[in-house]
């Protein structure tokens, strides 16, 4: 089935998801072995009426065979369709959420180049008051030295 996704884990479990009924939760779930699982077959197509026998490896070289329920082989009406939307639609979001996020950074990126700029402009100034300041003394320094 195109909604039908087989997940083997390192713990010796397949977990069976059906994102066609739910997305959030996994559908199936099956310790098949206590060695990690390292390869997974499901047999024949729908066409051929396979999709029911799935041959589960582990890293020691058992092989395991389940066979799984007739919702979870048999596909339903419209689900390729259906599958190949919803994918198509996350995928479309995922790409507006990183454009959302290049537009955050770059706009912090910004705001932190204005402050680093304000920043430079407050001390350029009070480099300037204080440079002011300093001729102001320099010239009644020798003011004063001329007159006596």
């Amino acid at each position: 089935r195109a909604g039908v996704f087989y997940v083997t884990r390192s713990d010796g479990i397949m977990d069976v998801w059906d994102i066609s009924h739910n997305q959030n939760e996994v559908a199936y779930s099956h310790k098949v072995s206590d060695a990690a699982i390292s390869s997974i077959s499901i047999e024949g197509n729908i066409q051929q009426g396979g999709g029911k026998l799935v041959a589960v490896g582990d890293v020691n070289g058992t092989v395991s065979m389940l066979e799984v329920c007739d919702s979870l082989a048999n596909p339903q009406q419209n689900e390729k369709s259906a599958v190949n939307a919803m994918l198509e639609r996350e995928a479309k979001r995922e790409k507006n959420l990183e454009v959302r996020e290049r537009e955050v950074k770059r706009a912090k990126a910004q705001e932190e180049e204005r402050k680093r700029k304000e920043e430079n402009e407050v001390e350029s100034e009070a480099n300037n008051e204080e440079t002011e300041a300093m001729r102001q003394l320099e010239k009644a320094f020798f003011d004063l030295t001329r007159e006596s």
